[in-house]
Parts: structure tokens; sequence; C-alpha cells
């Protein structure tokens, strides 16, 4: 019986999966790694990007009027409203940064201490706990809703850390790029059904005897259930990776030895050249990402828009990213004889979506039918047009497309949503950007990790997914930063989410001047090092 403790090169994985047995446990392995994502985007997409924003403004909003004024005085409603908006985008920054400090060091302490999946199972407890007590919060309680929303962030953060480190250990280098983007699309089915289940509740608590607040609690409480009940796959189907003690150095300590460790990376980054390149490159265009998730939204709520519009596009952009997700993974492999057609389904659904949204802002608020019929019926054209002609049309384009220039193409798509919702004015826009930030959302993170992965060394994947995490996290700080600062200075939101266009764009130029062939020749050196290193011992 082979067994199930994954091999720590890419040529030993292989050729045990040469085994049908072995190519089973892969399997499994890679199953229960990717049950993790259908269990905590379920409050990332519950709580943290639908139902948490818009709830905290409306139980902060009372607080922040302005003395003498009423609820019913529309300007000073609307003040206070965007008041506990930018209230919260800076809670959201100090949460990331405080997970970002902490994720290194945590990552090195599992690495050293071979503790990377414990150290997960630990925060999802802690995340998990803390996100179902949110259930507790009414109106008034706006202080302990920062704070648990505070802390519940700092525990995610750091637990998506832990899982993309296991990422190198269980599945093959040549398989990366599925594997990273069958995780997100896992996420976003996972984060949708819940999602779809605490919207139908919202949406139908009258004819259930129950009021809309207690209906958003209960959303906070299933999440944080959801989230610990389907980690289970992970915590008895993927083994823990070894530990990778410092061999010379050791201070006998673990700690110290942490401390240590991250002293000789800092070190020694001038042989990382490439992989900082990347990690400054995905900070950045991450900032935008991460704004884009997070302050929907908040966004959408400033701008008066109707919680339930907020709710359904939500849910919808979940659903599109599912089959997005897993096509994006896919237009990297040469082998995969579709690849030129989803490439120019994307490149169809990001050029021709907007022109559909000029004719929605031109023509006043569509309805509900029409805006679906348009979206639908665009993509249905998008689907015959790249199976019949774009797939040939695009062959050349998509021969050049390797997974760094694939994740370039979603960015450029990307760059397209702020400087739309400058100009956004109806429901049926904000439909239809959902449906775009669907394409591209779980594609170009799911290829950014997996870029990232074969630049690091596999045998200090809980440091170098450290790093990973602190670049993404302090990624989630001056995103929203910038949206609450310009938001104060000038009270437009549509100033504050045309801000966020900058981020793509630099992250863009820097992720294009990477070169990923030197850079993971640097890690494959420091890994068969590492290795020789303990044969030794």
């Amino acid at each position: 019986m082979p067994s199930e403790q994954p091999p720590e090169t890419g040529a030993g994985l292989a050729a045990a999966l040469s085994e049908p047995s072995a190519a089973r446990a892969y399997s499994r392995r890679i199953r229960a790694w990717s049950w993790y994502d259908w269990a905590d985007h379920a409050y990332i997409t519950t709580t943290a990007s639908t139902f948490f924003p818009p709830y905290f403004v409306a139980i902060a909003a009372p607080a922040f009027l302005a003395v003498g004024k009423a609820a019913g005085d529309t300007a000073a409603a609307a003040v206070a409203r965007d008041t506990a908006s930018n209230l919260y985008a800076f809670t959201v920054s100090i949460a990331l940064f405080v997970a970002a400090l902490l994720a290194p060091l945590l990552g090195a302490y599992a690495d050293i201490t071979g503790r990377r999946k414990r150290l997960l199972i630990v925060f999802t407890i802690i995340g998990a706990t803390l996100a179902s007590l949110m259930f507790v919060l009414t109106t008034g309680l706006w202080f302990l809703g920062l704070v648990l929303y505070f802390a519940t962030q700092v525990a995610l953060n750091i637990a998506l850390g832990f899982n993309s480190s296991l990422l190198p250990h269980i599945a093959r280098q040549d398989d990366m790029n599925r594997v990273s983007s069958l995780g997100y699309a896992m996420g976003y089915i996972g984060g949708g059904v819940l999602l779809a289940l605490n919207t139908a509740l919202y949406l139908f608590a009258g004819k259930l005897g129950i009021d809309s607040g207690l209906a958003v609690r209960i959303a906070f409480l299933s999440a944080g259930l959801w989230w610990l009940g389907f980690s289970v796959p992970l915590i008895r189907g993927v083994p823990e990776p070894p530990a990778t003690p410092l061999a010379h150095s050791s201070r006998g300590n673990p700690m110290v030895d942490t401390f240590v460790r991250l002293g000789h990376t800092l070190r020694d980054i001038r042989r990382y050249r490439e992989l900082l390149k990347m990690l400054i490159a995905f900070w950045l265009y991450s900032e935008g990402i991460g704004a884009i998730i997070l302050l929907a939204t908040a966004y959408g709520a400033a701008l008066g828009l109707n919680t339930a519009i907020l709710i359904a596009t939500l849910l919808m952009t979940q659903l599109v990213a599912f089959p997005y997700s897993l096509l994006y993974g896919r237009i990297p492999d040469p082998a995969n004889r579709w690849r030129s057609a989803f490439v120019s389904m994307l490149v169809w659904t990001g050029f021709t979506l907007p022109l559909i949204g000029i004719y929605a802002n031109r023509n006043g608020e569509l309805g509900l039918p029409l805006t679906f019929a348009l979206i639908g019926g665009d993509q249905v054209l998008g689907i015959l047009f790249s199976f019949l002609l774009g797939r040939h049309l695009l062959a050349g384009f998509t021969e050049w497309l390797d997974t760094k220039r694939t994740v370039l193409l979603g960015l450029a798509i990307y760059t397209v949503i702020p400087i739309w919702g400058f100009f956004l004015r109806s429901q049926a826009e904000f439909f239809m950007i959902g449906w775009l930030v669907g394409t591209v959302q779980g594609g170009t993170q799911a290829l950014s990790r997996s870029i990232y992965a074969d630049l690091s060394p596999r045998r200090k994947s809980g440091e170098f997914f450290g790093l990973y995490g602190l670049s993404e996290k302090f990624a989630g700080i001056l995103g929203p930063l910038l949206y609450a600062i310009v938001g104060q200075l000038t009270h437009d939101p549509r100033a504050s989410v045309l801000s966020i266009s900058v981020f793509f764009l630099a992250g863009m130029y820097l992720l294009w001047k990477v070169n990923e062939r030197e850079g993971a020749a640097v890690a494959d050196a420091e890994n068969a090092q590492i290795e020789a290193i303990s044969a030794a011992d």
C-alpha cells in the first residue's frame, strides 16, 4: 500500500503516481484540500463581502448622525452612512495589517516545527467561533461588531496562508495551475451555495415570521458553522508535510529559530529577486482585487442601491466565478485543445459587457428581466462566437499565453471595473460589473498562487507563503485605506472606486518584468540544498 505522505519533489510525485492506487490517493488529497476553500469562502462571501458591510452601516449609522439631526434628514443620514462605511474600511485595513505582520513569523515557525496543517486547524477553530459569535450583534453594538470582525479577519487570513502553503506539498508541479484553480472554483461554489440559502432566508424573512435583522444574524452564525464543518475533509485527508528545522544554526528553541530563519531569508533576499518582484507585483494588483471584493457592497450601499440587489449581485458573481475559475486554470496548458476558445470567451465578455453597460447607463434604469436577458444573450453569443470562430482567430495569441501572461490578461479586464464603477448609474450596471468580476476574480488569484509556488522552495512553504500572505494582506490595506481617504476628502464614493485602478496598472507593469524560469531555478536549487542537508543529517 503506497504511503499517504506526498513526495517532496515533483519528479518523485510524478513517478509515484504511475501506480493506480497512488493516483487515487493523490486525487483524494487534492479533493480534501480543495474542500477547505468550500469551507472558508462561506465566511468570505456571506459575512465579509455581503451581509456584514451593509449591516454594519445600518447598525452604526445612527451613532454618527450629526448632533441635532434626525434619521429622516436625508443629507445627514447620507453623511452618517458614509462615515460608517469609511470606518468599516479602516477596520479592514488594520486587521489585514496585523495578519500581514503575523503571517511570516507563524509560517516560518510552522516550517521548523512541521505544524503547517495543525496551525491551520487552530486558526480555523478560532475564526469560525468568532464568526458565529457575530450572531449577537444588534443596533448599538457596532463597536463589538468591529472587534469581532477584526479578530475574525486576522484568523481567516492567517489560515488562508497556511492552506496555500500546503499546495506545493500535495500537487504535482505541472498540475498546480489546475489544482489551485480547483480550490478557488470550489470556494465560489461553496460560498455561493450558503449565500444563496442565506439570501433566500433574508428575502423571505417576513413570510417566515422573522425580521430581516435576525435573518442577517442567522447568516453570520451559519457562516462560522459551515467554515468549521467543511474543514473536516482537509483535517482527515491531507497529511502534515515534514518539518524543515534549521540545519546548523539552530538555537534549540523553535521560537528563536523562527526569527533566525526569517533573518536568513531577508539577508539573502537578493537570491530571490524574481520572487520579490512577484511579491510586489502581486501586492499591487491585489490591492485592487481586495478592495473590489471587500468594498463592493459598501460602495453600492453608499450609492443607495437596494440591499437585496447588492446581495443578489454578489451571489451571481460567485456562480459566474466557478466555471471561469476552472477554465482559467486550463488556459496556460498547451495540451488543452479548447484553450483558445476559453481565451476568446474572456476577451468577448471583457469587451461586450461594458458596451451593454453604456446602453444601460444612457437609457436609465432597466428592469431585472431585461438586464439578465441582455447578459444571458451576450454570453450565449460569446459561446457561439468562441467555439465557431473566436478560437481560430485567437489561436496565435493563445499560444503566446503562459501562466503569467494569462494573469495579465485577467488584470487588463479587471482594470475596466473601477473605471466603469466611476460612471455607474444603475442597478443594471452593478449586475453587469458583478458578472465581469466573476470572469476574472478567481482565475487571476489562482494562477498567481501557482506562479508563486513555482518560485518558492517547497521545503520552506510555510515561511514563503507567510511572505506571500504578508504581500496579500498588505494588499488589503492600501486599497481600502485609499478608498476611505478619498471618500473622506471628497464624500464621493465614485472618486473612491476610481482611485483603485492605479493598483492594477502598477501591478501589471511589475508582473511583466518577472522572469519565471530564473526564479524557479533559484527555488529548485534551494530545495535541493535543503534536502541534501537533511539526508546528510
